[in-house]
């Protein structure tokens, strides 16, 4: 039993989200819906940074700052757990935690090392993303292994073009099938599990289980795991 002094160190968890400036359709399932999530959450959209500027090989340096003034407004406001609207963001996994000093998950691709542990070093892992020619070795933060097999949304008709462009009507049938499709190309290598790093993947994961028959991991259930924690 927790003594008195323990019990006022645990807090309720509280989520703070780093969004991108954007505004295409998020669904319910999405990082960036509010609805989400089962405790308070808030977020704090950014400026400068949006999908042009942060899905590429690097990040500016004035967007890693915009990025840390976020993070820290967000811990101000009482944030305890603070995750991001966007996989590529994982290249400032490091440099955001610390400068927080709070539990951080900028990406999904943090949980490559638990998923290698769980799964053995010589198992095929999918990685489902935004874009598959753009996702380089660097946002995998030295994790990146020859057993990890790629597939980006690039080549749909409906979700890359309404996140790209900014869209805010989106066809969740046609967005759905996108994402079914990415993953079918990957089922030739007979993933032990599937990935996936863009966050805006998230509302199709239960489709995703029922059509493939496997364990599909996200951001969102990752942040969940951090806040029960707390709970």
């Amino acid at each position: 039993m927790a003594t008195a002094h323990q019990a006022t160190k645990i807090t309720q968890a509280k989520i703070g989200i780093i969004m991108l400036n954007t505004r295409f359709a998020r669904p319910v399932g999405d990082v960036g819906n509010l609805q989400s999530y089962r405790y308070p959450a808030m977020i704090h959209k950014l400026e400068k940074a949006n999908v042009a500027n942060v899905v590429c090989d690097g990040l500016a340096p004035e967007l890693l700052d915009e990025v840390l003034a976020a993070g820290q407004q967000l811990k101000k406001q009482g944030a305890n757990v603070i995750t991001t609207s966007c996989g590529f963001l994982a290249i400032v996994q490091e440099q955001v935690q610390r400068e927080i000093d709070l539990p951080f998950l900028a990406s999904s691709l943090c949980l490559l090392p638990f998923l290698r542990q769980i799964y053995g070093a010589t198992s095929t892992i999918g990685v489902i993303t935004f874009d598959s020619r753009v996702l380089s070795e660097a946002h995998f933060n030295g994790h990146f292994d020859s057993h990890l097999r790629i597939a980006g949304i690039e080549n749909g008709e409906e979700l890359h073009d309404v996140i790209k462009s900014g869209n805010e009507q989106l066809d969740v049938v046609k967005a759905e099938r996108d994402v079914l499709s990415a993953a079918a190309s990957l089922m030739s290598e007979q993933p032990a599990c599937i990935l996936l790093e863009c966050t805006n993947l998230s509302p199709y994961k239960a489709a995703l289980r029922e059509a493939y028959g496997l364990p599909v991991y996200d951001l969102v259930d990752a942040v969940h795991w951090m806040a029960d924690a707390r709970s």
